[in-house]
């Protein structure tokens, strides 16, 4: 009778420790540090790792290794989304303007409204520079809040724009119904993910692309009316203009004294 030999098998604590921890991630490969505890765990792992959309936005951005990466193009693009806020209320002030229909209930609406927009981008920010599994508590539930805020300020500016759009007769009712879709799913995605929760993680994700979507398809609205003139005054030359008018005014007693003694003389 010969030894019968046997292939040497880890424990399952070297199984465990093996899951839970990962020294060298993948590029671009996500850590799960609360993963792989139990047999039930080691199989929803498994089964998520070939969709991410299982998993929360936060977890996902905070198993990236490259973080400065991340943090650096979310907040170019919040910059980004909350400049064509701006830009957005300088149109429609604009196009209210031209007709003498720029009424306190349509400032207030129009104000409003990019206000909402930029608190939003400024929670989403709040949510990307906390990490949503942090140590400290408190880093933590500004990550929760500031998602909180994204995703309910966000969906309230899509509606209020929606409701100025419709008060503008130089647009077609075509992109206006674009519009006016793209806002309706958004909220609704958003109100489902915020009831259900954990239950349908994917509708995060489903309503993050659809308020990018919402911002972007503000292009169309600019090529209709790009209001180029009013823009560049805002944005760079109205600071310097106000500074002309005022030097000017300061100057003119002088101008006029000087016209009056060559009269006279």
């Amino acid at each position: 009778m010969g030894i019968k030999r046997t292939s040497p098998t880890k424990s399952p604590t070297d199984k465990q420790k093996q899951l839970q921890i990962r020294k060298e991630p993948l590029l671009g490969e996500l850590v799960r540090p609360n993963v792989g505890t139990n047999e039930t765990n080691h199989r929803d792992c498994c089964a998520r790792e070939n969709d991410p959309t299982k998993i929360l936005i936060g977890q996902a951005m905070a198993g990236y290794e490259r973080q400065t990466e991340i943090m650096a193009i979310s907040l170019l693009g919040s910059v980004f989304a909350i400049i064509t806020t701006i830009a957005r209320e300088v149109q429609i002030r604009v196009y209210f303007s031209r007709d003498g229909a720029y009424t306190f209930c349509l400032q207030m609406m129009n104000s409003i409204g990019a206000l909402t927009n930029i608190l939003a981008y400024v929670g989403y920010l709040l949510g990307v520079f906390n990490k949503y599994d942090d140590e400290d508590e408190s880093k933590t539930l500004l990550h929760v809040g500031g998602v909180l805020m994204f995703l309910v300020l966000a969906p309230l500016y899509a509606l209020l724009q929606c409701a100025l759009l419709f008060k503008q007769k130089r647009y077609s009712l075509f992109a206006k119904i674009i519009f006016l879709l793209v806002a309706v799913i958004e909220y609704g995605v958003t109100t489902a993910y915020l009831v259900l929760k954990e239950k349908a993680m994917q509708l995060e994700w489903f309503a993050v692309a659809l308020i990018s979507l919402y911002n972007g398809l503000f292009c169309i609205l600019f090529l209709i009316d790009p209001v180029d003139e009013e823009l560049k005054e805002y944005f760079s030359f109205g600071c310097l203009r106000q500074k002309s008018g005022t030097s000017e005014r300061k100057d003119s007693p002088s101008k006029n004294n000087r016209n009056d003694a060559i009269s006279l003389a």
